[in-house]
């Protein structure tokens, strides 16, 4: 396990729902897949900025 800072956030019930329901679909944490999707997104935008 990487000694990432622990930070908590809200989310609305349903973003929370939908986040787990990828998160298993795709067999990762929900960590793990928050930290997936944002990572994509962030790369997309440093690409399309360039």
């Amino acid at each position: 396990m990487r000694n990432y800072p622990q930070v908590k956030y809200r989310l609305p019930e349903e973003l929370k729902a939908w986040l787990e329901e990828q998160a298993k679909k795709n067999h990762r944490s929900n960590t793990a897949e928050l930290i997936h999707r944002l990572s994509e997104d962030k790369k997309r935008e440093e690409q399309a900025a360039a």
